[in-house]
This record gives structure tokens, sequence and C-alpha cells, in this order.
């Protein structure tokens, strides 16, 4: 934390976990409650958890240790049903199937070998058959979400998105923003931001997240968010060697990714390897 000063904004929760957050999944379906699932993963032990947890309480509803291989990741939750890709081999790139998990008890309910997701809604699973020696365009073939049934339909695949969820956008130094970007940083922080900046824009709040070289040249990343007034709400060092960035999914990069991510009215952050932390970013009706 820095000494600069700051106003106060609205705290949300905190969650401390036993083993480092690889990464949160988010429910897809705006229609559905608010949800994320953090992976949980020790390289000591090659244990893979799963931490679902209510938005925007902060609850936690399930903590389990799925049947699927380390390398296995979840890709997306969609109504409540998440599905993930399993990875049997870690030198290959290619999951070995597709399919949904049950959160509150870690078991598989269905499983597609050699499929991959291309696209889900609140009914059904698009995906196509996996290779590394097969070039050739793969048919989409649909699945019903709940119970892996194959399904005959002429719908294309959904493009899905829970509108509540937002990722910041990554400048570098190549950037034409970056001068504007960086110049910000500095007027308020006083720090020469390096290599890559985070930014998103929600209402009347600036977020950054940054990376700033201190005097001993140690790397250090930064939270910092401001508003339209140049106002500090909050300027807080990140735990570089160990947060990882808040990707939604690795199988959809379409979602973006960073050091934080904010769910309607709450930033999310990952303050050291072990914790999740929320605020809202305006205050509560």
């Amino acid at each position: 934390m820095t000494d600069t000063p700051q106003n106060q904004l609205p705290f949300a929760f905190q969650l401390q976990f036993s083993n480092p957050v690889w990464r949160l999944v988010f429910e897809q379906i705006d229609a559905s409650p608010g949800q994320f699932v953090a992976e949980l993963r020790s390289r000591e032990s090659q244990t893979l958890e799963l931490v679902s947890v209510d938005l925007p309480t902060g609850k936690i509803r399930s903590e389990q240790k799925p049947h699927l291989p380390f390398h296995s990741s979840l890709v997306g939750i969609w109504n409540g049903f998440a599905l993930y890709h399993r990875f049997d081999n870690n030198r290959l790139p290619v999951p070995t199937a597709l399919g949904r998990i049950d959160l509150k008890t870690g078991q598989s309910r269905w499983e597609w070998p050699r499929h991959v997701l291309i696209s889900a809604n609140a009914e059904r699973v698009w995906a196509k058959r996996a290779s590394l020696t097969d070039t050739a365009p793969a048919p989409v073939v649909a699945f019903r979400l709940n119970d892996g049934e194959p399904i005959e339909t002429a719908e294309n695949p959904a493009a899905v998105h829970n509108s509540r969820l937002h990722f910041p956008v990554s400048y570098t130094t190549s950037s034409a923003w970056w001068p504007v970007v960086d110049r910000f940083i500095k007027k308020i922080t006083s720090h020469q931001a390096v290599e890559t900046i985070d930014y998103l824009e929600v209402g009347d709040k600036l977020i950054f997240s940054y990376h700033y070289r201190e005097t001993n040249d140690q790397l250090r990343s930064y939270l910092l968010i401001t508003d339209r007034l140049q106002t500090i709400w909050l300027h807080q060092r990140l735990d570089q060697e160990t947060a990882q960035p808040l990707s939604e999914s690795n199988a959809l990069p379409l979602f973006g990714n960073g050091f934080f991510c904010v769910w309607q009215n709450q930033i999310l952050f990952q303050p050291t390897a072990t914790c999740i932390t929320s605020y809202y970013l305006n205050s509560m009706p």
C-alpha cells in the first residue's frame, strides 16, 4: 500500500484460500444468479480444487477436489452448469474430453471424449472433435447442457457473454494509447509504468493495473482506482511474484484478461496468491 491519501471504497468481501488462485471462471447467463469459481492449484501436491462463490456476497457455495487430472480446467459456467476440458497429457495442448462437472460433488455428469467447446447457452453446448493430426474442418455438433445427450439443431453456435462482467484492455509500450495512460498514472502516483498497463472505465471510475520498477530494481504491480476528478479511491500494491491474471477462460480469450475484473458494481482483484478481495465501486443503496 502506498502513502497516497485515499478515499474509502465500500468493502464487499475478502476470501483467503489454502492454495494459490490460478484463475476465476464466471457465470455467463445474465438471468442466472451471480457466481464465480476459483481454480486453486498446488504444484507441489499436483492437486486441483474448485471453490464456488456467490456474487455479490462472496459467500462460498461449495469446495470440491474434482476427479480430474491436475491440468484440466473449467471453460465457463452456463445457467449454473460448469463445463471443463480434460487434459490427460500435459505435454499435448489438445483437450482429451469436454464434460460437465457437478460443483457440489466434484463428480462429472457427462463427458464427450476428443471434443472441445465452441460455445454454449442456457440449454445447449456446441463442440467439435479435437485432433493434432487431422487438419480438415471438423463438423460442429450440439449436446444438451444438462445431460450431454446429442441433439439435432439448425441453430448456430451461441455467442453468449454475461453483460454484467467486464475485463480491462491491455496496453503495451507500442500502443498509440500508451503515452496517454502512462502520463495519467505518473501524474496521479509519481510512478513510471513499464511493460503493460491494464485499463477499464466503469461509470465514473477509472481503473488501472500496471508494473512499476522500484529503486531496488524490483518489479512490482499496482492497482489504481481513481475518477475524472483525479480522486484516488484505491492505490494498492499487488503481489507480483504470485498473483495470476484473472482471465476468465484460456479457451475463450475473447472475454479478456488482467489483474482485476468488474462484476456489476464490484471490482475483484488478487492482492496475493491465495486471496481474492472485492470492493463496491459506488455506494450501495
